[in-house]
């Protein structure tokens, strides 16, 4: 079963389609990657905390929060976000990133 779309049954705003893609007949809103952005700021929110705990250097938690913007992007840019990874992959952080990256994968 894929779980990265599903959709929620309802009225549509205005009688609009809004946010749909042109893919929904009246009444139906679809969420494409909603599930998918939540998984990747929750990861990104985790690290961070860790960082701030530890006392990570401010770059490495600025970088945090530059891949949380990037994240929210309603299109994330891939290159951006490999860029912005390899930084983090510099400071030692190996299975954490991993699991990022597989969630980063989701939102392309």
């Amino acid at each position: 079963m894929n779980e990265r779309k599903f959709g929620i049954q309802g009225p549509v705003i205005g009688g609009n389609n809004i946010g749909t893609g042109g893919r929904a007949r009246t009444g139906d809103v679809h969420i494409g990657h909603i599930k998918d952005v939540s998984a990747v700021l929750r990861l990104l929110d985790e690290l961070r905390e860790d960082l701030t705990e530890a006392q990570a250097a401010t770059s490495t938690i600025e970088t945090v929060d530059d891949l949380r913007a990037e994240a929210r992007k309603p299109k994330p840019s891939k290159d951006v976000a490999e860029h912005l990874m390899d930084r983090l992959a510099d400071r030692g952080l190996g299975e954490r990133m991993k699991d990022l990256s597989k969630a980063f994968d989701a939102l392309y």
